[in-house]
């Protein structure tokens, strides 16, 4: 493990060797990134651990209930999400599964494997764990407070935008594998209902809005690929499939309660199928509708009887081949989406990238908004980023 410096808060800021290039199986690095980057180490990281061994690193471990899904259980600071300590795990990369610890709590169950608890709901794949900590080090990277900084109010929010725009840039890339898709919906549940904060506050509520009704597009779309692959089904492979619904079905239901999103709105990114129009703000009911179609029991969240009432699982449901395999219409939402809030860098809008990733920038420009205008970054730091070391803030 690498040495540790103090960070320029009260965090402690770690840098972990991502070995980019060792393995010739690991995917080259995305052009998303800037030259300098710690978003690209971290993806990176990822990546490299994924090429060792798909298939454990698809094998699905347990969790203990997140304190979101109502699994406190009585504790005050302990929910996993506080407690994954992913600064000290050494990240298990022989297998990719995190780290090997539990969270704490009584009983706990936490990377355990699923197939020695078939009756314990909470469970993900290693992979949509480990994506789901590789988020985790990406909002860090945009939040200035953490680098002792200050740009705009904002800036951390948009920057966990920025953060799941790289996840749907994951999950088109992922095309070629259910699997790659499927990891990429895990983490995001998790993810947006964790840090569900950010996005209620930011000043443009018209994008987050649209945001979310495209994820609920996205995952709808997961459900039709999962529907052509004959994988939908009580018994399918795909363990944790009643527990990520349930999540997305929070998901909605969150959303509408902080007026994100609208039942009455009409979608802008709506799509026929079946004589059907689509309105992207109610994917739950198409959620509830899939689960209710296919026999599979939505499950995790203590108050998922209660979302599921609120629900209405009576709406037909276009063939999952319709439209050339994109019954959703996801193509244009997503066009739409890019063509809407995308930068203007060369060529066609892009989204994602890491542009409010604070280690992109250039000193100057990080002293200039730094609170002692000095750079948060010491020389060591920035050598570490270029060296493809992993930088993380806790």
């Amino acid at each position: 493990m690498p040495p540790k410096r103090t960070a320029p808060s009260t965090a402690a800021n770690q840098a972990k060797k991502a070995k980019t290039g060792a393995d010739p199986k690991a995917p080259p690095r995305s052009k998303r990134w800037s030259a300098v980057s710690g978003s690209a180490n971290a993806d990176a990281e990822y990546r490299q651990i994924a090429s060792k061994n798909p298939d454990e690193f698809f094998s699905f471990m347990c969790t203990c209930p997140p304190r979101f899904a109502g699994g406190n259980d009585g504790d005050d600071d302990s929910e996993d999400e506080e407690n994954e300590d992913e600064d000290d795990d050494d990240e298990n990369e022989n297998e990719g599964a995190g780290r090997s610890g539990g969270c704490g709590r009584p009983n706990c169950k936490c990377h355990k494997p699923a197939s020695e608890h078939p009756d314990h709901p909470w469970i993900i794949t290693k992979a949509g764990y480990r994506k789901l900590l590789t988020m985790q080090i990406l909002v860090t990277l945009r939040d200035p407070d953490n680098f002792s900084m200050y740009t705009y109010n904002d800036h951390a929010a948009y920057g966990a935008m920025e953060v799941v725009e790289n996840m749907i840039l994951d999950f088109v890339e992922g095309a070629h594998s259910w699997k790659e898709q499927w990891i990429v919906c895990e983490a995001l549940a998790q993810f947006i209902l964790r840090e569900i904060g950010p996005f209620v506050m930011i000043d443009d509520g018209e994008r987050v809005a649209v945001m979310v009704r495209l994820l609920g597009t996205m995952f709808l779309t997961m459900l039709a690929r999962l529907e052509r692959e004959n994988l939908l089904a009580e018994g399918s492979e795909v363990k944790d499939l009643g527990v990520v619904m349930a999540l997305w079905v929070k998901i909605a239901s969150n959303m509408r309660r902080d007026d994100i999103l609208d039942d009455d709105r009409e979608d802008e990114a709506g799509s026929k199928a079946q004589g059907l129009t689509f309105n992207a703000s109610e994917f739950d009911n198409y959620i509830l509708a899939y689960a209710d179609k296919f026999g599979i029991p939505l499950k995790g969240p203590k108050d998922i009887e209660e979302l599921l009432s609120q629900c209405d699982g009576g709406i037909s449901l276009p063939a999952g081949t319709d439209k050339k395999n994109d019954p959703w219409g996801w193509a244009a939402a997503l066009k739409k989406y890019e063509s809407d809030y995308g930068t203007g860098r060369a060529g066609k809008p892009k989204i994602g990238g890491d542009q409010l990733d604070i280690t992109t920038w250039t000193s100057a420009q990080r002293k200039e908004a730094s609170f002692d205008n000095k750079d948060p970054l010491a020389k060591k730091d920035i050598e570490a980023i270029k060296k493809g070391m992993v930088i993380q803030l806790a």
